[in-house]
Order: structure tokens, then sequence, then C-alpha cells
């Protein structure tokens, strides 16, 4: 990671660091930050994710205009990659939980003969997502290091970078495939 401690978006956590208040009393060192706030609706939350796809992935062809994080890392502006990165996957995180949840629940409430559908295309979205996280888990331990020189030169760091952000876009691109079925 590029140096940010980031505590797991987890429902089984978010008592012990829902205000700064009772952050300060279980963990004084750790600096508190808002919890992030999922989408209102499932249709929100399939707008959202287009958003964070382009936000991660899109090429802007050059102009002056927000840069994706696979444009920081191409520039060589890896720490502000990695910036970006960490705004986006927390996002991406309750996005994908909104998703998945409203999935299973067209699921349950659909026919016998439609439910099993549904319930394949809920946990395909499923292994999408996660696989989709941990990719882009793998690519902030990669900016991480590649600032930090472990990698070697800056080239050699933005190419590991880059081809697991190829492999993140690819979950991506799938997941938003399912969900828009």
């Amino acid at each position: 990671c590029i140096g940010v401690y980031k505590m797991p978006i987890d429902d089984r956590t978010n008592m012990y660091i829902e205000s700064p208040e009772t952050l300060a009393r279980f963990a004084p060192d750790i600096n508190w930050v808002p919890l992030v706030a999922p989408p209102g609706t499932y249709k929100e939350a399939v707008v959202e994710l287009g958003e964070l796809q382009r936000d991660c992935f899109a090429s802007s062809g050059g102009g002056e205009e927000k840069m994706s994080v696979k444009e920081l890392v191409l520039k060589g502006q890896l720490e502000q990659a990695g910036i970006e990165l960490l705004r986006i996957t927390p996002r991406i995180t309750v996005v994908g939980r909104v998703i998945i949840a409203n999935l299973y629940k067209q699921q349950s409430n659909s026919s016998s003969s439609s439910s099993n559908n549904n319930n394949m295309k809920a946990y395909r979205a499923e292994v999408q997502y996660d696989e989709l996280l941990g990719r882009l888990g793998e690519v902030d331990v990669l900016l991480g290091q590649a600032i930090r020189g472990q990698l070697g030169v800056v080239t050699m760091g933005q190419i590991q970078v880059l081809q697991e952000l190829k492999e993140a876009q690819e979950f991506m691109e799938e997941f938003s495939k399912i969900v828009l079925l």
C-alpha cells in the first residue's frame, strides 16, 4: 500500500469506527475517516459502478480532465495513482455489495424457473466482484512497492502495476456485464 492503513469495510468493525470518539476509545493513534456510505438504490449503485470503472481504467484522450488510475500509472504518477485507488476501492466495495445483495434479493422474490437464472447471475457477479477486489488490493500493494523502489526502476513498476490493472479491468468488465444482463 502507499502508506495509508485501510480499515476493512465490514459490518462487524463499524461499531468501533463509527465516530471519532468511538475510534479514539479503541484505537487512539488512528485518524478517523468517515465511513463510506452505500448508494441508496440498486439503480444508483449501477450508475456509480460505471463512473468508478471510468475513474479506474478509462483513457481521457490526453485532455486536462481528471485522469484515471491507469493513466496516472502510465504517466509515472504512482503516488497520485495510489491516492486515487484509495478513493475508488472503498466505493467499489460498497457499490458491489449493494448490487450483489439486490441480485440475491431478486432471486428470492422470483418464481422457481427464473430463480435458478437469478441465482446463477448473483453467484457469477459475486465471484467477479471478489476477484476484482482482490486484484485492486494487489494493485495497491504493487503501487506501494513501486513508490518505494522495491520493483526496480519506475518503468518496471509501471509494467507490473499495469498488468495487474489490466486483470482488474477484465474482472470489472465481466462484473458489469453480468449486472447489466
